[in-house]
């Protein structure tokens, strides 16, 4: 019964303060999402509501996607950052990163052409892990890209003949397979210095 007013300037009140109401946020796959954002008392609620989800889901997969999910956690962090209170702005720029942890909108750019998505994190990890950027030859993406498949395709090919392989009484076996990557490695990165690959932690 409260009025409207008055229920904004509780909502922007405990928004302020930081509190946690104790209620997990309702993930980004949920049915339901939309809906509640939706019921949101004003921007700054339904921005806060986004942005909650967001944080939640890029901490519940970032293992799977390290490079991935940091960037799209710094790229939140910057929207929060540079649109200070013009909360239709940033309602618009989380809603677009929404849209690409739902899979509705692709964040795929030059680096990381047509690649089956078993590949992504793997090439995401050596593009990083070699500063690729867009001075990159296409020579040299074409080196990493083959690198990352043939890496890959090793690992699968390990754990299905392998099944209990992470665990901690095969460490031997971890260490043969992390010796044969190096290998594979050093081979393939023949337009590409080994060193660049050094520092890759694939597995």
């Amino acid at each position: 019964d409260v009025g409207a007013k008055v229920r904004k300037l509780i909502d922007d009140h405990v928004i302020s303060l930081g509190i946690d109401p104790k209620i997990p946020p309702v993930q980004l796959t949920d049915a339901e999402f939309d809906t509640q954002v939706g019921q949101a008392a004003g921007g700054r609620a339904k921005a806060s509501e986004m942005e909650h989800a967001i944080r939640s889901h890029i901490r519940k997969n970032l293992e799977t996607d390290p490079v991935r999910f940091r960037k799209m956690s710094e790229r939140l962090n910057d929207i929060l950052k540079g649109f200070g209170a013009q909360w239709d702005q940033i309602i618009e720029q989380l809603q677009a990163i929404i849209d690409e942890l739902r899979g509705e909108a692709s964040d795929r750019d030059e680096s990381t052409p047509d690649i089956p998505e078993v590949y992504l994190p793997f090439l995401r990890t050596v593009l990083a892990a070699t500063s690729a950027d867009q001075n990159t030859s296409a020579d040299q993406l074409c080196a990493l890209h083959e690198v990352t498949r043939t890496v890959v395709d090793r690992i699968i090919e390990e754990i299905g003949a392998n099944r209990s392989l992470w665990s901690s009484f095969k460490m031997a076996d971890q260490e043969n397979l992390r010796s044969e990557i190096f290998e594979i490695i050093s081979q393939l990165s023949t337009k590409q210095s080994v060193s660049d690959f050094m520092a890759l932690k694939i597995i």
